[in-house]
Parts: C-alpha cells; sequence; structure tokens
C-alpha cells in the first residue's frame, strides 16, 4: 500500500510514521525492514527493487521517499532552476513507471512518501496513481493555528495525565505558536513543575516564557532551512521583543547553514545517514531534518549564503547596517 502524509506539521506527521513502524514489531527489526530515499535523486529502478525486496523476519517492509511530490505543485516557472530539466522526461517515466507498479507492490509492503508542505489536490501525482483508497491513502497535516491550536494543547496535556487552565493554554499558544514538537516539549516542563497534581496555570507559563523563547530560536532557523520568510520574520522578531541578543541569533544562523553545507557536501557524496552521524557528531533525527532542509538549496547557494553571513556579521559591527535592519533584510533574503 502506499501512503502519502504532507504538510508543515512534521510532529504529528513523525507520530503517524512512528505508528506504522510500530506494526513492523521492535526498533531492531523495524529498522532492518526500513529503506529511506530522497525525493531529490530517487529513480524507479532502486524504489521498485526496494519495495520488492522481502521483509527480515518480520511482515512487513516499510519504504520512506521525502520530498518528491511537491516538485509537481503548481507552475513549473516557479520551481528552482536546477528542477526544470529534472521534472521533464525523467519525472513523467518515473510518475508512469510507479503508476503501473502499484497495483503489483508486494502486500508485505508499505511505501510512504513524506512531504513537508501541503499538497494541491491537482498535484499530477494524485491525478496518475490509483484512486482506490485500499492501494493509495494521503494525509494531510496542516499547521495548526488559533482556538485550534489551543484545543491541542489541552488535549495533549490531557493525553500527559494533566490538565491545563484554559488562559494558561491560549498563553502557550501564542507564546511558541504553532511548532508541536517545541509545545509538546514545553508541557512536559510545565506539567513535571504542578507535578501533575494541579492544573497548569497563566503563572507557570510566564515564569517558563524566557525558557520558551529561548528554544524558539530552533524554530527560527528551521523556518530559515525550510524557506518560510514569514514564519522565520516572525519568530525573528518574537525573539527579539523576548530580549534575544541580535549577535546571539546571526550566530545561530550561521550555525545553522554551517550545518545544512556540511550535510549537503558530505551527502552528495555518498555518506549514509550513519556516516553523517559519526562524522557531524549529531542524532539521526537532527541529520534527517537537516537533510530535509538542505535540499531546499544547491551546494553553490549555501556556500554564497555562509560568505555573505560573514559580511552580515562584520557590516553590524563596523556600524554599516544596525543589527534588528540587518536581521529583517537576511530572513528574506535567506527564503529567497
Amino acid at each position: 500500500m502506499l501512503y502519502v502524509f504532507h504538510g508543515e506539521d512534521e510532529f504529528t506527521r513523525s507520530e503517524e510514521l512512528a505508528k506504522l513502524r510500530q506494526k513492523f514489531g521492535d526498533a531492531t527489526s523495524a529498522s532492518l525492514n526500513t529503506s529511506t530515499f530522497s525525493g531529490r535523486d530517487v529513480t524507479l529502478s532502486a524504489l521498485i527493487l526496494a519495495c520488492d525486496t522481502l521483509p527480515f523476519m518480520a511482515e512487513r517492509r516499510l519504504v520512506i521517499v521525502q520530498d518528491y511530490w511537491s516538485r509537481f505543485d503548481g507552475p513549473k516557472e516557479r520551481k528552482p532552476k536546477e528542477w526544470h530539466t529534472k521534472a521533464s522526461a525523467t519525472d513523467d517515466a518515473f510518475i508512469q513507471g510507479l503508476a503501473e507498479y502499484i497495483p503489483r507492490m508486494p502486500e508485505t509492503t508499505r511505501l510512504v512518501f513524506l512531504e513537508g508542505k501541503r499538497l494541491d489536490p491537482a498535484n499530477r501525482l494524485f491525478k496518475a496513481l490509483p484512486s482506490d483508497k485500499k492501494s493509495v491513502f494521503h494525509k494531510a497535516f496542516g499547521a495548526l493555528e488559533g482556538s485550534k491550536l489551543v484545543r491541542w494543547i489541552e488535549q495533549r496535556t490531557a493525553a500527559k495525565g494533566g490538565s491545563i487552565h484554559p488562559l494558561a493554554a491560549q498563553g502557550l499558544a501564542r507564546l511558541v505558536g504553532s511548532d508541536l514538537r517545541q509545545l509538546d516539549h514545553e508541557l512536559e516542563k510545565l506539567l513535571a513543575r504542578a507535578n501533575y497534581e494541579r492544573a497548569v496555570n497563566v503563572t507557570d507559563v510566564e515564569e517558563l516564557v524566557h525558557a520558551a523563547r529561548a528554544t524558539s530560536v530552533f524554530a527560527l532557523v528551521d523556518a530559515l532551512g525550510m524557506r518560510q520568510a514569514p514564519k522565520a520574520v516572525r519568530h525573528l522578531h518574537e525573539l527579539l521583543d523576548g530580549g534575544a541578543a541580535p549577535l546571539y541569533l546571526l550566530n545561530m544562523i550561521e550555525r545553522q547553514f554551517r550545518i545544512l553545507l556540511q550535510v549537503k557536501g558530505l551527502r552528495e557524496r555518498g555518506a549514509s545517514i550513519r556516516e553523517l552521524q559519526k562524522a557531524l557528531g549529531m542524532p539521526e533525527f537532527v541529520i534527517e531534518k537537516s537533510l530535509r532542509q538542505a535540499q531546499q538549496f544547491t551546494v553553490a547557494r549555501l556556500e554564497a549564503i555562509y560568505a555573505h553571513l560573514a559580511e552580515v556579521e562584520l557590516a553590524i559591527k563596523s556600524g554599516e547596517i544596525t543589527e534588528v535592519l540587518a536581521l529583517d533584510l537576511l530572513a528574506v533574503e535567506l527564503c529567497a
């Protein structure tokens, strides 16, 4: 069966994938029976070979392709230049071949396409693949906002065995935004503070505000890595309003793009995720997130960005430009 999980809510997408993995047995068995491909360089022959491979000491095999479908969303002229030639005859053959293969894919295989953005219903792949829900299943994971986000906080708190005052949930939503992974982390801290014996209140949230804003630095660099300009600018000003030093934020941005450049370069030279972990000293989930972000840029673009960041730092320190204006311009430029 083929699954398509798409949308900006990476946390819930990851949880959905984790539920699927649980059906494969223990972690070791799941790892032995999982193959992962980048949508940027996957080939039909490699994908079919992975799908046709019989599971080893398990009932199911999981094959994951990250960020392939989104290249077919919207007009062709909006795509990065390096995709224009790629999304032609090769992709047409891939789509046709995949459509022909799905009906004969082994019942033991679960093929999952993970997409970091919500797909357009008019996407070519939706039209090309079978519409039979028994063979193709897709689910959107859009970012939560407003009352839906507050409701998620309340429900998540209850699922963890605690409770939260409605005003506290609203305050937490305002503070952290729609980053569910960070919200989940903050709820763990808030519930520990309340010792799971009372409802989390507004005071709890207010007294943890500094720590929450500090961790939202990672939300900023993630938004920049995914080229999400409005989100990046919003996170930037939340941090600045909360007292974060502009040069500290610039250093964190530099660190993130240094990681993306290292990951991109090593990956293009054939390094596996395990080799990347060893070389960079980072956990697997950080490597996988960095790989998804690195797909948004060419190596040449990342090198240019990294050099530009050094120029911006020098311009700030020499007084050529104010700190806040420099960061505002930088956020827009990096996402362009």
